[in-house]
């Protein structure tokens, strides 16, 4: 790290550019920054009284103290939306070697080493499974307890694993540096202890800062652009693809063979078939498999990220629905562990896949300023607010009316496909449209959240960069900035539906109806406790069968064939308007419905019920 350090200080910043970045800093946190009430209530901070302070100071820092003064005035925001990005010339990861992970055994908790990469670490004895004992001299959980200090985590549990991850692997851009040029580690070994000096070493890695844009790959009646439509924890999802990058190689080589394959459903390979692992087409974002549990043979989905590097946000919604029809029907495990979000609009749009109910996409608010009021007259995106916006000039009303991103219909056009139980799996660094996703998982009643945390990330907003919002605001403040450094900003808060109708996300986060404490077999036998917890709360759970085949319409009528299991009665609606109903058993049940008036665009949605109770829904296009 020395020569990282004397590489920075030597290409300082003039002093006219950093008073740029502290006022464009303040424009944004005073004027479009959602959560400033929140944050100052919450957390006893003053962002904009800090950027006073640091604006006058600022002949008096060197480069170094005036980006690591700006960095700590947003991460005492607790917001991994609204962040600074160091310039361009400030690349790569700082990297000690390892990662360690948490773990509870036997009561107790420990940090283990998970993964190393023995040339750079140099030390035969610390090897994956060492428990690390102490940093530095300091016991573990304090040295954790301090780093999490350091970070933005928006709740306990976010900041404690946030502050965890930092500690092995940070992103120079957008992290506070290292204190120390190297870390002692003290850590154990078969009840043998050991002792290792670990340097910190910074290699190089592509930062993509960008939202999103106007040629992504989204779904039918989307009219925003793709840049509005984020929700990201861009750290994580940096941290993410570096780890995959040292630590996981093979899954590079795997999207590269998918890649030269040019098939749209890819051939597995014989390891993949041994580990009952399913092939995708987006190995990037998703990696789908079969795990046999004490309670069950069941579906496991891992949904890495939201975020698609290539923008397609159709052709992974398109393999999601895939892969749950060709995993096991009794059961399916969705594990967004580690998810920091991505497009909004692709986690919400996959709720309907796993719910008979219609999807109620989370609604968002703008604060109302001066700034928000101009730019919603501007933008033709945001127009939709701009009246509510107004109205607070006479009521004070501290927020905008709360609009969901796209129409209702966009995240019901498809329908549920998946009939059978579904549990959710989140932890502490799930974020953002993560947030959002498992949100309307429990607002919608599909299942049960696990969560291996307390709570999840709580990043409850619509992000984006003060490039995007400078490219699409013509006429307004905002400015170029220096030497390729970049800001984010959380623009529009989301609101929960259901029974936590109108509570915000930021900060609250979502809490788990269970709690799984990752074990040592966990960290060390890909999660085959987790696995068996989640395995028990699906088999307590009934899979349904609704499926649908349609018959030649004749005179007005149509014959379905509906193949039913543990449902007792199916009704039919054309466009809305009811055909039909029939009492079912399990099997096939023949249902004549009236199709006179149907047009080429009409659906049938097909709802059976269990008693009184509406447990399976299908959607059947009739072209």
């Amino acid at each position: 790290m020395p020569e990282f350090r004397s590489h920075v200080e030597a290409s300082a910043l003039t002093q006219a550019q950093r008073a740029t970045l502290v006022d464009q800093a303040e424009i944004l946190i005073e004027g479009l920054y959602v959560h400033l009430p929140l944050k100052r209530a919450m957390h006893a901070v003053d962002p904009l009284q800090s950027l006073r302070l640091l604006r006058s100071r600022l002949p008096l820092l060197t480069e170094p103290e005036f980006h690591a003064a700006l960095q700590r005035i947003f991460l005492g925001l607790r917001d991994l939306h609204t962040n600074y990005i160091l310039p361009d010339r400030y690349t790569g990861f700082a990297f000690l070697g390892i990662l360690v992970e948490r773990c509870v055994e036997a009561g107790r908790t420990q940090w283990l080493v998970t993964k190393t990469f023995d040339h750079l670490t140099g030390d035969p004895d610390l090897v994956v499974g060492a428990e690390v004992t102490h940093w530095n001299g300091t016991p573990m959980a304090i040295a954790v307890e301090r780093n999490a200090a350091r970070e933005a985590g928006s709740n306990k549990a976010a900041s404690l694993a946030r502050g965890l991850e930092n500690m092995t692997i940070r992103p120079v851009r957008m992290s506070l540096p290292p204190d120390e040029d190297w870390v002692d580690l003290t850590y154990r070994v078969g009840g043998v202890e050991h002792e290792s000096r670990l340097p910190w070493r910074v290699f190089e890695s592509t930062s993509d800062v960008g939202g999103g844009d106007a040629d992504a790959g989204l779904p039918t009646g989307i009219e925003s652009p793709a840049s509005h439509l984020v929700g990201l924890d861009l750290k994580t999802e940096l941290s993410r693809r570096v780890k995959r990058r040292l630590f996981a190689p093979s899954s590079l080589k795997e999207e590269a063979r998918v890649e030269r394959s040019n098939l749209d459903v890819p051939r597995s390979t014989k390891a993949q078939q041994e580990a009952g692992i399913l092939p995708t087409t987006r190995p990037t974002e998703l990696k789908a498999r079969t795990v046999a549990t004490p309670s069950g043979t069941f579906g496991h989905l891992r949904i890495f990220t939201f975020f698609m590097e290539d923008r397609q946000v159709g052709a992974f919604i398109e393999e999601v629905a895939r892969l749950i029809g060709v995993l096991p029907q009794d059961g399916l495990i969705l594990d967004v562990r580690g998810n920091g979000g991505g497009f909004v609009v692709a986690s919400e749009f996959l709720l309907q896949f796993f719910t008979p109910r219609r999807v109620r996409p989370e609604p968002m608010q703008f604060i109302n300023t001066r700034l928000t009021a101009d730019l919603c007259g501007r933008v033709a995106d945001y127009r939709d607010w701009k009246p509510s916006i107004d109205e607070s000039i006479t009521t004070g009303a501290p927020f905008s009316r709360a609009l969901p991103l796209y129409s209702e219909n966009v995240v019901n056009d498809v329908g549920q496909l998946y009939h059978g139980p579904v549990v959710l799996i989140t932890d502490a660094l799930c974020y953002s449209a993560t947030d959002i996703f498992a949100a309307g998982f429990q607002d919608h009643s599909i299942g049960p959240v696990l969560g291996v945390d307390d709570n999840t990330g709580a990043g409850g907003a619509n992000v984006l960069t003060h490039e995007d919002l400078r490219a699409d605001w013509t006429g307004g403040p905002l400015r170029p900035l220096p030497s390729g450094a970049a800001y984010r900003v959380s623009l529009r808060r989301c609101l929960r539906v259901g029974d936590r109708f109108g509570q915000p996300v930021e900060d609250l986060g979502i809490v788990p109806d269970e709690t799984h404490r990752l074990t040592r077999r966990d960290v060390m036998e890909d999660n085959v406790d987790l696995m068996e917890a989640a395995g028990r709360l699906l088999a307590e759970r009934t899979p349904r069968v609704l499926e649908v085949g349609l018959g030649t319409p004749s005179n007005g009528r149509l014959t379905l064939s509906v193949q039913t299991a543990a449902i007792d009665s199916v009704d039919a609606y054309l466009d809305g308007r009811p055909v039909g109903s029939t009492a079912t058993q399990d099997g096939t049940t023949e249902l004549d419905v009236g199709v006179a008036g149907a047009t080429p665009d009409s659906v049938l949605r097909l709802e059976g019920f269990d008693g009184d109770d509406l447990v399976a829904s299908r959607l059947v296009p009739l072209q």
